[in-house]
C-alpha cells in the first residue's frame, strides 16, 4: 500500500495489448496464428496472489493457439503453491511452453518448479527443442535460460523447412537466434526498464546491449525479436512503463523483405491491492 501512494507509480496497472506482425517465411496456411506471451511474473509475496489470479482472468479472455512464458516466475520458494490458480488455468490448442529465468535460478527448488509446471500441463523447453505439426507443416519450438542455467538447444535434428520459434528469458541471445535461423524470438527479462523518462526512454536494463532491447519489437533478419515489458518485478516500481500481457497475431507476408508491425493496446486495468 505504501508503494501505491508514490505519485505516478504504475505497478498495479496492466496493459492488455494486441500486436500483429506481417512476417516473411510464415506459411500461408498459418496466417492468423496467435501467441499469448507472458513474462516476468516475479511471485515475491509483496503483490499478493489475487493480483495474479485476476491477471489470468484477463488472459482467459485472450485465447491463442500457443501460450508462452519467458521466465522469472518465482522469487520465493514457498510461492510454488500459487501455480495451480494462476498459470495452471491456461491452455491452448498447440500447447503451453515455458522457460525459467535468472530469479528462478537463485532458488533451491528449481526441479520442483519444473515438476509443478509440467504437472499443470506446461511443456518445459529450457535447453530443448520440440517439434510439432500445425496444419500439415512443421513448427520447431525451443527455449533458453542461458547464461544462468542449462545450454542453448540443439537444432541439428530440426526439419530444414520448419518454422522456428525461440523462447529466451533474455534478448541477449539474439545473435545465436540469427545464426540458427530463428524466425521469431520471444523474450523478457528487461521489464522495459521499469522507469522510463519522457523524451529519454528507459534509464537501465540488465542487458549486454544496455537499453537497446528494453522492450518492443526488433527486426534483425532473419529474426523478429519481441521483448515483453513483463508483469511484475522484485521492486514494485514502474514509471511510464506499464506491465503488459500481449497476444501476438502472425500474418503471412511472402513478398516482403522486412517486417511490418502494428500494435493496439486493448485496455488498461488497475488491479486493486487486496487485504
Amino acid at each position: 500500500r505504501l508503494f501505491t501512494a508514490i505519485p505516478g507509480n504504475e505497478f498495479l496497472k496492466l496493459e492488455l495489448s494486441e500486436k500483429e506482425f506481417r512476417l516473411p517465411h510464415l506459411p500461408e496456411a498459418w496466417d492468423g496464428l496467435t501467441i499469448l506471451h507472458l513474462s516476468d511474473l516475479h511471485y515475491t509475496g509483496v503483490v499478493d496472489r489475487p493480483y495474479f489470479e485476476r491477471l489470468i482472468d484477463h488472459a482467459l479472455t485472450m485465447p491463442a493457439d500457443l501460450v508462452v512464458f519467458s521466465g522469472d516466475l518465482l522469487d520465493r520458494e514457498d510461492l510454488v503453491d500459487w501455480l495451480p490458480t494462476t498459470l495452471g488455468r491456461l491452455h491452448a490448442p498447440l500447447g503451453c511452453y515455458f522457460v525459467l529465468g535468472n530469479h528462478d535460478s537463485y532458488l533451491a527448488n528449481v526441479p520442483e518448479i519444473r515438476e509443478h509446471m509440467t504437472r499443470l500441463g506446461w511443456q518445459d523447453i529450457s535447453g530443448r527443442m520440440m517439434s510439432l505439426e500445425h496444419r500439415g507443416l512443421p513448427l520447431v519450438i525451443c527455449g533458453s535460460e542461458t547464461p544462468w542455467m542449462g545450454q542453448m538447444p540443439d537444432l541439428t535434428s530440426a526439419a530444414p523447412n520448419a518454422y522456428r520459434l525461440l523462447v529466451s528469458h533474455t534478448p541477449d541471445n539474439l545473435d545465436w537466434a540469427r545464426r540458427h535461423g530463428i524466425h521469431l524470438m520471444l523474450a523478457g527479462h528487461n521489464h522495459g526498464g521499469q522507469i522510463r523518462l519522457r523524451g529519454f526512454g528507459p534509464v537501465y536494463s540488465p542487458s549486454f546491449y544496455g537499453t537497446l532491447y528494453a522492450s518492443g519489437e526488433f527486426w534483425r533478419a532473419p529474426t523478429l525479436l519481441h521483448v515483453s515489458r513483463g508483469i511484475s518485478g522484485r521492486h514494485p516500481l514502474r514509471w511510464n512503463c506499464l506491465p503488459e500481457l500481449i497476444r501476438l497475431t502472425l500474418r503471412t507476408a511472402p513478398e516482403l523483405s522486412t517486417v511490418h508491425a502494428a500494435s493496439q493496446p486493448a485496455a488498461v486495468d488497475r488491479i486493486a491491492p487486496q487485504g
